[in-house]
C-alpha cells in the first residue's frame, strides 16, 4: 500500500519538469497583488525583469488599466477559488502583446508561514488570436469605406453607454443625417468620387463632436450620431445640441476638392432629444425629424415633435 501511494505521488523533479513544459508565465501573488515567486520560460514577455517583479505589486509594475484587471481577477479568485479569461494588454520588449490571465486560489498548507491568501497566476500569450478577433470584430462592426462604426455597433455596447447616462439623469440625443442630392454627385462624377465625398464628410462629422460621442455610417449617404451625457436640464441640453448641429453644418458645407472637381454638400439633420428612451425609438424619431428638415428651404435641422421655428427658443 505504501508503495502504491509513493508511486501515486509525483516527485519534485517530475513537477518541476511538468511546470517547465508549460508555455505560460506563472506567478505567485498575494491578495494585494504582490509578487512572491515567478517561473518564466520567456522573459521577453515580461513587463520588467523577473528580479524586479519579486516584492512589488502589479500596480507598481503594470499600466494602471492592466493592473486594475488583474486585481479584479484576484478578488474573484479569492471569492470563488478561481478566475479565468481576463485579457490584458501590455508593452513588452518584443512589442505590444495581449495576454489571457487565469488565477487559482492556493490551498494553504501547514508549512505556510504567511497569513495572507496566495494565488497562482498563469498569463498566456494570446496576441495572434486576440488580433485576429479584433480584426474580425472591426470588419463586423465598422464600415470599410469611412472606417466609422456601422449600424450593427448599436447592439455592441452603445445601449449600456446610453443607460449609464440616463441613470445619471442626463439627456442624450440622436442625430440622423442625410446628404441632400448625393445621387447627383455619383451620376455626374462617378461612384469613386462619391466615395471620396462620403469619407470627407465622415471626417468632418467626427471633428464636429466630442471624443465620447459616436458617429455611425448608417448606410448610403446617411449617418447617425449618438450624443450622451448632456445636461440634465432640457433647455441646456437642447442648446448644446443646436450648437453641434450648427457646427456640423458649417464644417460639412465647406467645399470639397476631389480630382480637380470642387464639390459642395448640403446636409439635413433630424434630432431626437430624450432622457428615457431606447436607441431604436430615438433613431426612428430622429429619422422622421430629418425629413421635416429636408422640407424646409432655410432650416437645416429639426427636433422631433418641435416646430422648426421654436428650436433653440
Amino acid at each position: 500500500m505504501a508503495c502504491a501511494q509513493a508511486l501515486a505521488q509525483p516527485s519534485y523533479e517530475e513537477l518541476a519538469s511538468t511546470l517547465s513544459a508549460m508555455p505560460d508565465l506563472m506567478f505567485e501573488l498575494d491578495e494585494e497583488g504582490r509578487h512572491w515567486d515567478a517561473r518564466i520560460l520567456r522573459p521577453e514577455l515580461l513587463v520588467a525583469p523577473a528580479e524586479q517583479l519579486i516584492g512589488h505589486t502589479v500596480a507598481e509594475v503594470m499600466p494602471e488599466q492592466a493592473a486594475k484587471i488583474v486585481m479584479q481577477a484576484l478578488q474573484e479568485a479569492k471569492a470563488n477559488g478561481y478566475s479565468h479569461g481576463s485579457h490584458i494588454h501590455l508593452s513588452t520588449p518584443v512589442g505590444e502583446r495581449w495576454f489571457e490571465v487565469s488565477i487559482a486560489r492556493k490551498v494553504a498548507t501547514a508549512s505556510d508561514n504567511h497569513a495572507k491568501t496566495r494565488f497562482i497566476v498563469l498569463s498566456r500569450d494570446i496576441n495572434d488570436r486576440k488580433l485576429e478577433y479584433l480584426e474580425a470584430e472591426k470588419l463586423a462592426y465598422h464600415d470599410q469605406l469611412t472606417e466609422l462604426p456601422n449600424r450593427h455597433v448599436l447592439q455592441h455596447g452603445l445601449t449600456d453607454q446610453l443607460h449609464v447616462g440616463q441613470q445619471l439623469g442626463s439627456y442624450s440625443a440622436i442625430l440622423f443625417l442625410d446628404l441632400d442630392d448625393f445621387k447627383k454627385v455619383n451620376d455626374l462624377y462617378g461612384h469613386h468620387v462619391g466615395d471620396q465625398l462620403l469619407k470627407g464628410v465622415a471626417q468632418r462629422l467626427c471633428a464636429s463632436v466630442r471624443q465620447d460621442d459616436v458617429v455611425i455610417r448608417w448606410g448610403g449617404d446617411e449617418f447617425v450620431i449618438l450624443i450622451t451625457h448632456l445636461s440634465p436640464q432640457q433647455p441646456q441640453a437642447e442648446s448644446h445640441v443646436v450648437g453641434i448641429c450648427q457646427q456640423i453644418i458649417n464644417k460639412v458645407d465647406k467645399p470639397y476638392l476631389f480630382e480637380g472637381n470642387k464639390l459642395s454638400c448640403r446636409i439635413s439633420i433630424g434630432v431626437s432629444l430624450f432622457n428615457n428612451l431606447d436607441i431604436e425609438t430615438g433613431i426612428q424619431q430622429a429619422d422622421s425629424a430629418m425629413y421635416q428638415a429636408k422640407q424646409s428651404d432655410n432650416v437645416r435641422y429639426a427636433f422631433h415633435n418641435k416646430p422648426i421655428k421654436d428650436v433653440g427658443t
